[in-house]
């Protein structure tokens, strides 16, 4: 029999408290969207651009959607660029038409906790219709090709008023500065026209691809046309800048034998011995390998080898072993004073003997 529960208390059901306690735990970290970057109303030229810039946070990502009037934009003219893995959306619409393209444009972010809309109103005008101070690109970007690792400068010069703030365009997405740890830079100087130049340190491969500056203010939106940047990876085919040279060694001794290679990407170098591999192949240095040889009793040649995918160079360097001189033969005594004597004998060596040690034990 069930004891009754003390006057004043409620006996809860452990099973479902622990299911709720699931639920919660599985809810741990979820978050509705929240949206971080908005369209904003745009005044554009008739044959022109205008993007629309959506982003949006939560958890799951969110998804962004964009809809004119009720319906999902569907049109030649209109293309939608995501980054962010969908949760962020650039609206483009290019080129622009009077009437047709004017209306209110809506952002839809989406999640499975639900979803927030903002929207943004577009404006287009003809070139005799635009108000005074009307932006002006007076300088755009131009063609550029820059090897990798150096500075690329795209320059960009508007007018306007008031004065016109320049923001730049890659392959249709915003550029943004902040997130490149300093590496790009936008650089600004005032006078008239006002200067907005985009600065590229170390370029990289990445960087390479479509850019347009983009001069607004109050009056409305300009965008120059695009310009191509262009990486070029600097390609050379490996060379040796120190090959390996020949050496001479006693029996037993040591000797390092030292190879230097270059090339764009970098050589690997590896030394081999015959058909013999003398370095791993997950251990082959980039550049720069010594082959360090010890307790050498023979002689050999020893070859090595860098590679890249522009090919393979090999230089070959000789370790000789000296070998100990014979002792001399028909030693002879051809002269004796009170002081001295005269040896005469036979080498027996066909090399070159570097110097005798002569003993003598007195009678």
């Amino acid at each position: 029999m069930a004891p009754e529960p003390a006057p004043g208390r409620r006996m809860v059901p452990l099973v479902p408290a622990l299911v709720m306690l699931g639920l919660m735990a599985g809810a741990h970290g979820d978050s509705k969207p929240v949206f971080v970057k908005v369209p904003e109303d745009q005044t554009g030229l008739s044959g022109g651009v205008a993007s629309f810039v959506c982003q949006a946070t939560g958890e799951p990502k969110p998804r962004i959607t964009w809809m004119k009037k009720g319906k999902k934009v569907s049109s030649q003219r209109f293309e939608v660029i995501e980054f962010d893995d969908g949760a962020g959306s650039v609206l483009r619409i290019q080129p622009l038409r009077v009437q047709r393209d004017e209306a209110i444009y809506e952002c839809t972010a989406t999640n499975s906790l639900g979803e927030i809309n903002t929207s943004a109103k577009l404006s287009v005008l003809e070139e005799d219709q635009l108000p005074s101070g009307f932006p002006t690109i007076d300088m755009g970007p131009q063609l550029k090709v820059v090897e990798k690792g150096r500075t690329a400068t795209m320059l960009c010069a508007a007018g306007g008023n008031p004065d016109p703030e320049i923001s730049w365009f890659k392959d249709f997405l915003p550029v943004d500065p902040a997130a490149s740890n300093g590496r790009i830079k936008q650089l600004r100087s005032g006078g008239s026209p006002i200067r907005g130049a985009l600065q590229i340190e170390s370029s990289e491969e990445s960087d390479q691809g479509k850019y347009e500056c983009v001069a607004t203010n109050s009056a409305g939106t300009r965008y120059s046309a695009p310009a191509n940047l262009y990486v070029r990876v600097r390609r050379v085919a490996p060379r040796f800048s120190i090959p390996p040279s020949s050496q001479e060694v006693m029996p037993g001794g040591s000797v390092n034998l030292t190879c230097v290679a270059v090339g764009a990407p970098m050589p690997y170098v590896k030394w081999m011995m015959g058909a013999e591999e003398l370095t791993k192949e997950d251990e082959m240095p980039v550049g720069r390998n010594v082959l360090e040889l010890s307790n050498v009793m023979r002689s050999a040649n020893y070859t090595c080898v860098a590679i890249s995918s522009l090919g393979m160079i090999e230089a070959t360097a000789q370790v000789t072993v000296k070998a100990l001189p014979k002792p001399p033969i028909d030693l002879v005594v051809t002269e004796t004073t009170a002081t001295s004597v005269t040896l005469t004998w036979d080498s027996g060596n066909t090399e070159p003997v570097s110097f005798y040690g002569i003993q003598y034990r007195a009678a």
